[in-house]
This record gives structure tokens, sequence and C-alpha cells, in this order.
């Protein structure tokens, strides 16, 4: 098994015995109250464009998502700040393609506030995984890439992007 993969499966596993309690982020607590109220943004929400989370040796970019033919939301790699050629792709005859304006995420459909049942591409190894979103506020969604099952996987927060 890849080390990278194991090591990450590694720290979910932590993560999940040793985390934070599981409760949506979307929820708030009203002021007069101690029972979060959960808060769910309608499916609209997740289109327009986001910037990803800033990490060391992977570079800035940023993700549009638009509404398929068929319902669901796809996510394409707008920008990056080192673009580049899909050198890992399984595929040889794409790697000479840019990374920009290649379909990373589809197939997410809204269910209750979340986005679910998605596949998102990661053109650092080349390899296709589970996904999921959630957007948790006006200027934040919540994206998790899994293998398997979600508890295998990393979440990351992206911002909305507003061009200046």
């Amino acid at each position: 098994m890849d080390q990278r993969l194991l090591g990450l499966m590694t720290a979910a596993l932590f993560a999940g015995a040793f985390g934070a309690p599981k409760t949506s982020s979307a929820q708030i607590s009203r002021p007069d109250e101690g029972t979060p109220l959960e808060t769910k943004y309608p499916p609209e929400a997740i289109l327009g464009e986001w910037r990803t989370q800033t990490e060391e040796n992977r570079p800035p970019a940023r993700v549009r998502f638009e509404r398929a033919e068929d319902g669901t939301y796809t996510g394409i790699l707008s920008w990056s700040s080192a673009p580049r050629k899909d050198i890992h792709n399984k595929n040889p005859k794409l790697r000479d393609r840019s990374v920009v304006g290649i379909v990373l995420m589809w197939k997410l459909r809204y269910d209750d506030g979340e986005y679910v049942d998605g596949y998102v591409y990661n053109p650092e190894d080349g390899g296709t995984y589970r996904v999921k979103t959630e957007v948790t506020g006006s200027e934040l969604l919540k994206v998790r890439g899994y293998l398997g099952i979600s508890l295998f996987g990393e979440t990351k927060t992206w911002t909305r992007y507003h061009p200046s």
C-alpha cells in the first residue's frame, strides 16, 4: 500500500478516535438557547468560484462550480498560480493537457444541505476519489475527499473568490 495513503488513513483513524465530536459546522446556536439550529444553504449556494486552501507544496488555485445538465454539480479548475501539465494522469494520452480547465469534481448531488456521491480527480497523483462538500457559510466551503468511506479521507476548507 502506498506510504502516503497509509499515513492518510492512519491520521484519519487517529482524528476520528480522538477528534472533536461530530457536529455540522453549519450548526449555530441561538443566544437565548443552548441547542444548535442547523443552517442549510440552498442548492445554488455552491455555484461560483472558490479558492483552495493554502497548503505547503500545493500552489493556490480556484475551482468554479456549475450545475450540470443532469442536475448534479461539477467543479472545474479555473485558475492555478502554477499551471502545469496533467503528468500523473493514468491515461498517457491526457498527460500533455493543462490541469487548468479540467473537471476536478463531478456528480455532486445536493442532499439535505450537503453535496454528496461525487468524485474528485487529484492531479497530484492521477487518482480519482469520492468527494462530498458542504457550504458552511456564505464564504466557506468544506470539501472532503475520501477513499471508500468518508472516515478515510481529508477535509479542506475553501473560501469564496471575489474578483477585485
